[in-house]
């Protein structure tokens, strides 16, 4: 005979605002008497999963209040940065206290007059050594008219979580949204969104649609019943955090007043949609169940966000809702920034997966020439890997054939490195190694000839004067200017310096991060542009006078100009591609072989 599961008591939680305008809310949670009569040790998460950085929410929560059963006053002390000791009560405890919201991004806590973005890791103490105690949220006090989107189940007028984790992995959006719906092969799919902003909301829907079944035929369907987009637009932002079944999604409005703007939305979705396979259910075991006071590193973000990285684009090509020529743009982008990024000499992908929590999250002015980016390099790689594989099964199959095999294979649970390394061999033929040597654990550096073998399109590395347009490019003056090269980067506008290439005639001639620059061989220079024409009225090899500031001392630095040694990227079509290049490409893309006159 069956035994019927008897379920922990909920924690009771209730939000209400204390002002919107203030960006205030208050939170009680009332914890059943069977969870603290021994007494407690309340927590609140210091991250959230999926942003792999300490933010120390506690920072944010203040006038914390503990009540027994019977209404009095019940003592408590605060452990550390983020935890409370709570005595023992036979009648449960009340336990009250004041958020502070407002940092709109898709990791933090917003809350204004328009709307309110909840994040569970940044709202919600829970009971350490009790996580599978259910959770069930109510809202009161709101503005009439406003609604919840949440992929919670709603239960008598609450949201119940089943236990903690799901709760930190279901965010929460009030205000006045606009709700969309579609369904796709049996599952329904809503699009909540928020903010005014100048696109077709049709578009964006249809598109999402799309989106979602390009994912599901690599995959086979769904491993859920349904899922929710949390899309609010404001202007400068853009981000997503990627939840079990919903994520949350920021983007610029201003954004849609061109067709770009489409496109990147539907890369960011694609790329947010595509982790509830790779991360949400397919994970490294370092990345759930987690440990939410602490730090969490693993190696293999480079497989979790980089080759999902490179997998939005498979998808948004195969949607049919972005085209070859914006995506091979920001392919030849992404190329030309890691064959150029000084960092990519100083750190692989499985260190920078390792360090995300210290470095990639914590950026310095040091960073360009100390790491790389185990998105943006990891999406490269990953392309690599597609090609590698493309060339083994006749076109067949690429980085999403990989992804199907692991799917296959592990489900929803933990995947390792050797996993990964068992499913391209299986697909390859080949040992891995190789390839995990020199581009995963190495710093090899990046190689499109199997990119350019197995697709028939050639990655083009032009220097700055070959690229000028019409006129210039027999202009002796323009081509001076573009050879020459200090190694200087500049923050935006201004003539102070951001950052400075090692090895470069800067680096060379003493100039370091900060410094304002004041003149060029006597010129004065208020801006960054005028530093950059002062310094191509030289040539390279030439020696230019230059007067920095630095701590509010004046000093001259002596400069050897030299030609730029930098490359752009461009990917054209190759002429002479072949039938079977041709069908790869198609395979990859879902598109047809782009067409190039000679």
């Amino acid at each position: 005979m069956a035994v019927k599961q008897i379920l922990p008591e909920p924690v009771l939680a209730t939000i209400r605002p204390i002002s919107l305008s203030m960006h205030e809310i208050e939170v009680e949670l009332n914890f059943p008497a069977e969870a603290v009569e021994g007494g407690a040790v309340l927590a609140l998460p210091a991250w959230t999963p999926g942003s792999y950085l300490v933010r120390d929410y506690a920072r944010f929560l203040d006038r914390l209040e503990v009540v027994d059963g019977a209404g009095q006053p019940s003592p408590f002390r605060k452990l550390d940065k983020q935890r409370w000791s709570v005595e023992g009560s036979p009648r449960g405890l009340k336990v009250t206290y004041r958020l502070f919201c407002n940092d709109l991004t898709v990791r933090t806590n917003h809350v204004d007059a328009l709307h309110a973005h909840l994040v569970g890791a940044a709202t919600f103490l829970y009971l350490e050594g009790q996580p599978s105690r259910p959770c069930e949220v109510r809202f009161e006090g709101w503005p009439k008219g406003w609604r919840v989107a949440t992929i919670l189940p709603r239960r008598e007028g609450s949201y119940l979580a089943e236990d903690h984790d799901t709760l930190v992995d279901s965010p929460f959006e009030l205000g006045t949204f606009r709700m969309h719906t579609f369904r796709s092969r049996g599952c329904e799919f809503q699009v909540a969104i928020t903010g005014q902003h100048p696109g077709d909301e049709a578009r964006i829907v249809e598109g999402t649609e799309a989106i979602v079944g390009a994912a599901a035929r690599i995959f086979g369907g769904f491993p859920f019943r349904r899922y929710l987009f949390l899309l609010t637009f404001c202007p400068r932002i853009r981000g997503g955090l990627e939840h079990r079944d919903c994520t949350s999604l920021l983007a610029d409005p201003q954004q849609l007043e061109r067709a770009d703007g489409y496109y990147d939305l539907y890369t960011l979705i694609a790329h947010e949609f595509f982790h509830v396979w790779n991360v949400k259910r397919m994970r490294d075991a370092a990345l759930g169940p987690f440990d939410y006071l602490a730090e969490n590193p693993t190696r293999l973000l480079w497989f979790h966000e980089g080759f999902t990285s490179f997998i939005q684009y498979d998808l948004v090509l195969k949607a049919g809702v972005a085209p070859w020529s914006w995506v091979s743009r920001k392919l030849a982008a992404s190329w030309t920034d890691n064959t150029t990024r000084p960092g990519r000499l100083e750190q692989s992908l499985e260190e920078a997966s390792f360090d995300a929590w210290i470095r990639h999250y914590k950026p310095t002015e040091f960073s360009p020439n100390s790491t790389v980016s185990y998105y943006d390099m990891g999406a490269m790689v990953g392309w690599m890997m597609d090609a590698e594989l493309r060339l083994a099964t006749g076109g067949a199959k690429g980085l999403d054939g990989l992804f199907a095999l692991l799917w296959e294979r592990h489900g929803d649970g933990h995947v390792t490195d050797p996993d990964v390394r068992r499913a391209f061999q299986d697909l390859t033929g080949k040992d891995p190694q190789a390839f995990w040597s020199a581009h995963i654990q190495g710093r090899a550096p990046l190689d499109a000839a199997g990119i350019e073998k197995a697709y028939g399109i050639r990655l083009n590395a032009r220097a700055p004067w070959e690229a000028l347009p019409g006129a210039e490019a027999e202009d002796p003056d323009a081509l001076r200017r573009a050879r020459v090269w200090a190694g200087l980067t500049f923050q935006p506008g201004a003539p102070v310096v951001q950052n400075v290439v090692p090895g470069s005639p800067a680096a060379k001639g003493g100039l370091g991060y900060g410094m304002e620059i004041l003149a060029v061989d006597g010129w004065r220079t208020a801006s960054a542009q005028e530093v950059q024409g002062r310094l191509g009225d030289a040539g390279p090899g030439d020696q230019v006078r230059i007067l920095a500031a630095e701590r509010g001392r004046v000093e001259t630095y002596l400069l050897t100009l030299a030609e730029n040694p930098q490359r752009v990227v461009h990917i054209t079509a190759d002429l002479k591609a072949t039938p079977a290049q041709k069908a790869a490409f198609q395979a990859w893309t879902g598109q047809p072989f782009p067409v190039r006159r000679a």
